[in-house]
């Protein structure tokens, strides 16, 4: 609290200032993925013994807890868009999420959007820092790749050609396990489901901060419709070699 000279007292929130450029002002380069995939390994190892009371919070951007989804998907209107957002979410919660028990777990960062990543404005390959850790949770640890490559995929044949760099850049740091690889696709898909989800939601009730709530909302849409299209052999079969040569490098 700070006393003022009229005698009224005020609370003075200070705030560190981090220098760098936001990921999403600049170009995206295939090796900028891979620094920042990099840097992203490199949080999760510092993170792996990390505790704290707090970390089993209720978070509905929580993937492990895609269920949550429901109640929102209920007050949506009729859709093609709700049909497939329904038919994945009832799939993650018969197929996918009873497999998460038996993955690594760990405090994770859980929202590196390019929001939250600043790069050197001097040489934008490398990443500067990571902010906003606000949705940090215990989870998965496969869960922190997956958010960041639901951020990144590519407008390509191969949707997740935008994001193997930084699978790459991530594996060669924080190597990922077999069952994890497997993973990685129907998390990706439970995230752009998500985001879907949650934002169409929140600008229902939110029309004054629409355009804000729904910045991602298009991407993340025509995203999951074509890595839906793409499937998941396919995806396995880009994801199983790219871990075992690119990730070595």
């Amino acid at each position: 609290m700070v006393a003022l000279a009229d005698g009224s007292q005020r609370v003075l929130r200070l705030l560190s200032y981090l220098a760098g450029q936001p990921l999403h002002q600049i170009q995206r380069s295939a090796a900028q993925r891979r620094h920042l995939g990099q840097t992203l390994g490199r949080l999760d190892n510092a993170l792996r013994d990390y505790a704290h009371p707090a970390a089993h919070h209720p978070l509905l951007w929580d993937i492990q807890h895609a269920q949550r989804l429901q109640p929102l998907l209920d007050e949506t209107p009729d859709s093609a868009q709700k049909t497939l957002l329904a038919d994945w979410l009832a799939h993650f919660m018969q197929q996918v999420q009873p497999q998460l028990a038996g993955l690594r777990r760990q405090v994770i960062h859980n929202d590196l959007n390019p929001h939250n990543v600043l790069v050197d404005p001097q040489d934008q390959i490398r990443t500067a820092g990571l902010i906003d850790f606000g949705d940090m949770v215990q989870a998965p640890l496969i869960n922190e790749l997956a958010v960041a490559c639901s951020y990144q995929l590519s407008s390509s044949e191969n949707p997740l050609d935008g994001a193997g760099e930084l699978i790459a850049g991530y594996h060669a740091v924080c190597p990922l396990l077999p069952g994890e690889i497997d993973l990685l696709y129907p998390l990706i898909m439970t995230r752009l489901c998500m985001t879907v989800t949650i934002t169409g939601w929140r600008a229902a009730r939110y029309p004054e901060n629409r355009s804000y709530i729904l910045r991602n909302n298009g991407l993340s849409w025509d995203g999951l419709q074509r890595l839906a299209a793409f499937g998941p052999a396919r995806a396995s079969a880009y994801l199983q070699p790219l871990c075992q040569t690119k990730g070595q490098a």
